[in-house]
């Protein structure tokens, strides 16, 4: 038999094909960071990289570069996040630009700003998860038909206003604009 034709065999114990991490998936860690960033799950990472997804999850465990790249991509998303609620928990205004048809068929660019209220729902878990003091009111028992010091008919009429006010700026928003014609 022809020696350069027969399979090198390892000494030792090793048994099987050699792990692809040093070849696959050592080399693509910054890649995998990026892809953990975007969105992307494990079974795609491993099609990615040309290995099975149970051999991902057992780099994801053992393998310190893997642990590190994915912790990274991790915060980055979650400082993302973070800053997306902080923004809904606030106010905010937006720019918006509009193309509206006139009744002689010409096309009139509007740029308006448009108020965004805070949503409250953003507000209380951004807190409960940043501020150790605060109390959510949904841990907060109701007792005496008061909430936070607030009796409720207060708060059902703030509430009110609030509608009213809501529906006038959805008026604003929705009205039609006035052709100007040159003289």
């Amino acid at each position: 038999m022809d020696t350069a034709m027969m399979p090198v065999v390892a000494s030792g114990n090793m048994a099987g094909r050699p792990p692809k991490y040093e070849t696959h998936v050592l080399p693509r860690i910054k890649d995998i960071e990026e892809w953990v960033r975007s969105g992307m799950t494990d079974y795609s990472i491993a099609d990615e990289l040309g290995i099975s997804p149970t051999t991902l999850i057992e780099y994801k465990k053992e393998c310190n570069e893997i642990i590190e790249a994915y912790q990274r991509a991790r915060t980055h998303r979650n400082c993302l996040v973070m800053n997306k609620m902080y923004t809904k928990a606030t106010t905010e205004t937006v720019t918006l630009s509009k193309q509206k048809v006139t009744k002689d068929g010409d096309v009139i660019d509007i740029v308006e700003e448009v108020y965004i209220g805070p949503d409250v729902n953003a507000a209380d878990l951004f807190l409960r998860n940043n501020d150790p003091d605060y109390k959510s009111a949904k841990s907060v028992e109701i007792t005496n038909n008061t909430l936070n010091n607030f009796q409720l008919p207060q708060l059902e009429q703030e509430l009110a206003q609030l509608a009213d006010e809501r529906k006038s700026l959805e008026a604003l928003l929705h009205k039609d604009y006035e052709v100007i014609e040159d003289k």
